[in-house]
This record gives structure tokens, C-alpha cells and sequence, in this order.
């Protein structure tokens, strides 16, 4: 009986320890993958924020070399990092004051999906500013972030009301 009453608060202690190594483990995987998802929106956050400075340099740091673009209301094919760029630089061409607010930004594991809005001049005829005309849109995207760069975006967006906000 001694004996048992012996081995009975080791054999607790035993199973407590075990229990708080599981614990702890499950919290420490918990807190290691919180702090990958916050380092995963700082970078996102980073690579749209290059969007209002239109610094491309800033924006390779942020892109992985096999980063691919997918915007199927507006290209319908998926784009390369070269293609990205020059679509990119399309876009401030025709909106050079084009600025993107994030709205709400959510991540789990490696994805990260952004709400934002943005607004910008648009100039039927850039011969004449009278017919500036002040645009908004706004579009959903899911990035996936591999190794501290971002691999993939996906975006869709109401082209049809941007068309419509520009008369065509």
C-alpha cells in the first residue's frame, strides 16, 4: 500500500509532464505559425503599398522570380513576373495617381487575402484635363507567400464598374 501511495503522485507527475511537453509543443507550433502570418501581411502589406509609391525596385524584393499574377476579369491568362511588370506599369500610366487603401487583410498558413480600395484620375482625352473624371474600384486578392516572398497573387475585381465609371 505504501508503495502505491508512493508511485501514485509520481505516476500524476509523470502524465502532468507529459501533458504540459504536448501543450507546450501545440502552443509553441500555434505562436510560431502566428508570427510566420504577421511576417506573411507585413510583406503583402509592403508589396501594396510599392503600388502608391510605383517603386519597382522595392517591389522585386517583395515577388518570388517564378511569381505569377492571376486577374481573370481583365487578362483572362495567368502572367509571369516580366508580364506582371508591364501590365503593372500599364496601370500607373493610365492612372498616375491611382492610391490603394487596405481595407482588411486576413492570413492563414501561407495564403493572405486583402480587401482593398483604390481611387484614381481618369483622362478620356489626356489632351484636355476638363475631362478628368475621378474613378474607384476595389477587388478582393489571395497571395500565397513561400519563403518570405510572394509566389502567387489572385485577384478579382469589378471591371465592369471600372469600365462603367469610364464611359465605356
Amino acid at each position: 500500500m505504501k508503495k502505491s501511495m508512493v508511485m501514485y503522485p509520481i505516476l500524476l507527475i509523470l502524465v502532468a509532464g507529459c501533458q504540459n511537453k504536448e501543450t507546450r509543443a501545440a502552443l509553441d507550433e500555434v505562436q510560431a505559425r502566428s508570427e510566420v502570418e504577421e511576417q506573411n501581411k507585413a510583406l503583402v502589406e509592403k508589396y501594396l503599398q510599392t503600388w502608391n509609391s510605383q517603386n519597382f525596385q522595392i517591389m522585386d524584393e517583395c515577388l518570388d522570380d517564378a511569381f505569377t499574377i492571376y486577374v481573370p476579369s481583365n487578362t483572362g491568362q495567368p502572367m509571369l513576373l516580366e508580364r506582371s511588370k508591364e501590365w503593372i506599369d500599364g496601370i500607373f500610366a493610365a492612372w498616375p495617381d491611382i492610391h490603394y487603401e487596405i481595407q482588411d487583410m486576413l492570413a492563414d498558413n501561407d495564403r493572405v487575402c486583402v480587401r482593398w480600395t483604390c481611387t484614381a484620375t481618369y483622362y478620356p482625352d489626356p489632351d484636355d484635363p476638363a475631362t478628368a473624371k475621378e474613378i474607384t474600384g476595389s477587388a478582393i486578392e489571395l497571395f500565397r507567400v513561400v519563403n518570405g516572398k510572394i509566389t502567387e497573387e489572385r485577384t478579382e475585381t469589378d471591371l465592369q464598374g471600372w469600365r462603367q465609371q469610364m464611359g465605356q
